[in-house]
């Protein structure tokens, strides 16, 4: 990696990736996403989350699959998405902000389906859900399997975000859509031919519009935390999650 690469995601809490994998590998993962989306299949550690508005009756979709909104932890129990996530492509980046010790602390297939796929709002990563210390050891890799545009609910960034932190639920209320329905004040589009990545700082705040369009996006979310990383006091003791999967490096104990 480049030392203005290393400078670009320090001071914008994020990197783009372009073409850092295939086509043709992107088409293999979502033959398997299609496979793992079907009624009545599930892995032991995935779970499968219908979007809102269909699971309201607010709304339709023309199958099952076009109704998801996303499959969670689907590495810890698929080989096709496991391999994906220990990619060295992803990893010797990954390498790069977190150290050599890296475990994979969660990750999702986001389906964002057309007509019904919802928006996500503004969020930090490392304060949704993975109550790990210090939050600043997580990153993300986004790849997009589909091509994400504005239309079809490509991620949004705002730039320098994460140096400011941890955030309040009222702090970051501030950054929801205006009255006009525009993006906060210095929020930046990514928009990624399949295969594309974007990699962010675990406190960079990003979101997605909803998918107005005829047209898929789907993205693999790979979350990633240093192996030093230690359980924070804030996580439920009955919170149920497959076990850390050890990436590259070393596991030490009484951390993740």
């Amino acid at each position: 990696m480049r030392d203005s690469e290393r400078a670009r995601f320090a001071s914008d809490g994020y990197l783009v990736v372009e073409q850092l994998f295939s086509a043709e590998e992107m088409a293999r993962l979502r033959e398997r996403g299609r496979e793992l989306a079907q009624p009545g299949v599930a892995l032991q550690s995935a779970s499968q989350q219908v979007e809102p508005a269909v699971a309201e009756g607010n709304a339709s979709a023309p199958s099952y699959a076009e109704s998801l909104r996303k499959l969670k932890h689907v590495a810890a129990g698929d080989a096709v998405f496991l391999a994906h996530a220990g990619d060295p492509r992803i990893l010797d980046i990954v390498e790069q902000f977190l150290g050599p010790d890296i475990v994979l602390a969660s990750d999702n297939v986001f389906m964002k389906p057309p007509r019904v796929g919802s928006r996500q709002n503004y969020h930090q990563d490392a304060l949704a859900g993975f109550f790990l210390e210090p939050p600043e050891q997580l990153v993300s890799c986004w790849c997009a399997i589909d091509r994400a545009t504005i239309e079809n609910g490509c991620l949004w960034m705002i730039p320098g975000s994460h140096r400011g932190g941890p955030l309040t639920p009222d702090q970051r209320a501030q950054y929801a859509l205006g009255a006009d329905g525009s993006e906060p004040v210095g929020a930046v589009p990514v928009e990624l031919q399949p295969g594309g990545c974007v990699f962010h700082h675990g406190l960079t705040l990003h979101g997605s519009r909803a998918n107005a369009s005829a047209l898929p996006r789907w993205g693999y979310a790979t979350h990633y935390a240093s192996a030093r990383c230690r359980p924070s006091g804030d996580r439920p003791r009955d919170m149920a999650r497959p076990p850390y999967l050890t990436m590259r490096g070393r596991r030490f104990p009484g951390c993740l």
